[in-house]
């Protein structure tokens, strides 16, 4: 049994889309996926400049445009795979895990529109369910990490280095319910937003930790950065929306007024302090095994030297992108979006209670059906694997 499924997903930056084919031998939590060449289409310059206002309501022609640039990024992800939408299972979508401007993005519709210009039926909406059960809803993609980086003998440590920064360890031999893992603290929402409103929105992204690299570590403003309650919660845990939000910020910058420092100085500090809960984090028992571990990066945080520099400096040892064992690390929300989407069709709960904090297992996703044919293939896919749908429900 081999199928193909599409992974999409739109980062919490906003930037653009990212795509990718999965290819999935087998089924539910046998799965043996492999993933073709990943690619991210850039939103416009005029919808990025729509998002970054942060408006009440996007305008129809911006939400169509965000809309053609997913479809854009899937047709190119699928041309890479050699593989036609009519081959195509379904599609899985990731919308930002923390939305600030894309609140105000109808992603439902976003998701309608894709299955609608592809003919593939999309899976989207998964952290809802997961919530409706009593969970945060991240961490979502953990099972869906498991399928993607399981290894009979080998221990992979899994970093993410999102909007937040995120561990994940994926014992060697191991089944799903021996995954373990959690948010460890800011990424790179915070250095975006210093870097917003230290140079007053004339900035957005620090490109390779240029402007971080020449500042100097503020050890007095690190240490009081490290106090945050967050980093005193017990594991698993996730970052709250407004952990190091608004009066994070404005708390940032009076004390760097006080201390007399610039901006470099202030992302050269907040870089530290992501790299500091990523080794902090991986210092806790449950994510050391008796064995070696293979450290694997992903995520945008990738791209930014000064950041991999700290995050190997804090692991102690060699660190190296989820693109060398087959996961493109640019890309690994849309790769989990694939299995997440294959999962659900196989009547499988691909949330993980013990790291989400829901109340049991659950099959996750809104559905937009896809073209007739497409469509008829997957409802009677559906039908056929949650005819014992208590089974599936324990599942994972």
């Amino acid at each position: 049994m081999s199928r193909t499924f599409l992974g999409l997903s739109v980062g919490s930056g906003l930037e653009g889309a990212d795509a990718v084919a999965v290819r999935a031998e087998r089924v539910g939590l046998d799965l043996a996926p492999r993933a073709a060449p990943a690619g991210r289409v850039a939103f416009a310059p005029a919808v990025r400049d729509v998002l970054r206002s942060a408006p009440a309501a996007v305008p129809p022609e911006c939400l169509r445009a965000i809309a053609d640039t997913v479809v854009f990024a899937a047709r190119q992800a699928l041309s890479k795979g050699a593989v036609s939408p009519r081959d195509t299972f379904a599609a899985g979508f990731l919308e930002p895990a923390r939305p600030v401007a894309s609140a105000a993005i109808n992603w439902p519709e976003v998701a309608g529109r894709v299955a609608e210009q592809l003919g593939i039926t999309v899976l989207h909406g998964f952290a809802d369910r997961d919530r409706a059960a009593g969970g945060t809803g991240h961490l979502l993609t953990a099972a869906a990490d498991y399928l993607l980086f399981r290894d009979p003998a080998e221990t992979r440590l899994l970093v993410h280095l999102g909007a937040a920064t995120s561990v994940l360890v994926v014992p060697a031999g191991g089944t799903v319910s021996t995954v373990f893992g959690f948010e460890a603290g800011p990424g790179n929402q915070l250095l975006d937003a210093i870097l917003f409103h230290g140079s007053r929105g004339k900035e957005h992204v620090d490109a390779g930790g240029k402007t971080a690299v020449q500042g100097r570590l503020l050890d007095p403003l690190l240490a009081r950065w490290l106090e945050h309650p967050h980093f005193a919660r017990a594991a698993p845990k996730a970052v709250r929306p407004d952990a190091f939000g608004r009066s994070f910020l404005l708390a940032t910058f009076d004390a760097a007024r006080q201390l007399g420092a610039g901006l470099p100085d202030l992302l050269c500090t907040a870089t530290h302090l992501a790299a500091r809960a990523v080794g902090d984090a991986a210092k806790l028992a449950a994510l050391k095994p008796d064995g070696p571990r293979r450290v694997l990066l992903s995520g945008g945080g990738v791209r930014n030297g000064f950041l991999m520099q700290l995050v190997a400096q804090q692991l102690g040892g060699t660190v190296e992108r989820a693109d060398a064992v087959g996961v493109p690390a640019l890309a690994r929300a849309a790769t989990a979006a694939a299995l997440l989407a294959a999962l659900s069709c196989d009547g499988v709960s691909a949330n993980l209670p013990v790291l989400t904090g829901a109340g049991g297992g659950r099959i996750l996703g809104h559905i937009a059906p896809g073209d007739p044919r497409n469509w008829a293939r997957c409802a009677a896919w559906l039908a056929d694997q949650t005819g014992d749908y208590p089974r599936a429900a324990r599942a994972a």
